[in-house]
C-alpha cells in the first residue's frame, strides 16, 4: 500500500480488447483455476490503494465479460480493496483509449497500468516501479525496457500529466502508446534492474494466442510458484470500494 508520505497509488488493468485470436474474452480465460485477469489483479492489488478495470463500452463487449469484470471488482471489494469498472467512451481504439480512460478515472497521484494478459506479473516489479515513481517526482512515466523494447503496458504513469497526454493523442488518432513519449519526462528501467526483481522475466509473458495460453498452462504446471495468485493475496484497503455497474 502507499506510504503515508506519498500520494495514493492506482492500479489500472486494461481488459477491453476484442481477443479475436482467442475466440472469447481474454480476461476470462482460465489459468490454474482462475481467469487471467484475476492473476494480474492479485499481483498489483497489494501495492495499490485502488484498482480500476477498464473495459470497452457496454454495447461493444460481451455480456459475459461485463459480468466477469464486475465479479472481479466485487471480489476485490470483499477483501477490502477499492475497485471499480470503468468503460471507454469509444470502442476498439486500442490501449491508448484504455490509458486515457483509466488515467482520467483514477484517483491516485501515480498509476500502474497493465493489460489483463500478463498472468505471471511479478508483484516485486509492480512495487519497485511504483516506488521509483514516488522517488523520481519529475518523471511523468516509469517505463521498462525489455529485450530492447519499451513496455508501455507494464509501466507507471503520473496521472494528471498523462491522462491529458493520452486524451490529446487519442483525439489526434495516434494509437501507438509510445508514439509521443519523447514529449514527456520518462525514466527507463533497464533489463539489468528488471532481472533483479523478476529473474525469469515472467511479467513479460503475454497471452495473445491459443499457443500462448497453452504455454502458460504448461509453465504453471511445471513451476508451481510461477503463478502470482499463489504468492500474493489482495491487500486490505481502508478506502472502501465502489463498482460501476
Amino acid at each position: 500500500m502507499a506510504d503515508g508520505g506519498h500520494g495514493t497509488r492506482s492500479g489500472i488493468v486494461l481488459a477491453g480488447g476484442r481477443s479475436s485470436r482467442l475466440g472469447s474474452p481474454k480476461a476470462l480465460l482460465e489459468l490454474d483455476g482462475a481467469p487471467l485477469v484475476r492473476h494480474v489483479l492479485n499481483a498489483l492489488a497489494p501495492s495499490c490503494d485502488e484498482v480500476l478495470l477498464v473495459a470497452a463500452p457496454r454495447d461493444a463487449q460481451p455480456e459475459e465479460l461485463d459480468a466477469g469484470l464486475a465479479n472481479e471488482a466485487l471480489r476485490l471489494a470483499s477483501a477490502g480493496v477499492a475497485a471499480r469498472v470503468v468503460h471507454d467512451a469509444r470502442a476498439h481504439l486500442g490501449p491508448v483509449s484504455g490509458l486515457a480512460t483509466g488515467l482520467a478515472a483514477a484517483r491516485g497521484e501515480i498509476a500502474w497500468v497493465t493489460a489483463c494478459d500478463v498472468p505471471l506479473l511479478a508483484p516485486a516489479l509492480v512495487e519497485a516501479l511504483l516506488a521509483r515513481a514516488e522517488r523520481e517526482r519529475d518523471a511523468d512515466v516509469v517505463l521498462p525496457r525489455w529485450r530492447g523494447y519499451l513496455e508501455p503496458l507494464l509501466a507507471v504513469y503520473r496521472r494528471a500529466a498523462m491522462a491529458a497526454h493520452f486524451a490529446r493523442q487519442l483525439d489526434d488518432g495516434v494509437l501507438k502508446p509510445t508514439a509521443r513519449l519523447d514529449e514527456r519526462r520518462v525514466s527507463i528501467v533497464e533489463e539489468e534492474e528488471i532481472l533483479l526483481l523478476d529473474p525469469d522475466g515472467r511479467s513479460f509473458v503475454n497471452v495473445n494466442a491459443p499457443a500462448d495460453l497453452s504455454a502458460a498452462r504448461a509453465r504453471v504446471a511445471s513451476e508451481p510458484l510461477a503463478i502470482t495468485s499463489r504468492a500474493s493475496r489482495p491487500a486490505r484497503s481502508p478506502r472502501g470500494s465502489s463498482a460501476d455497474g
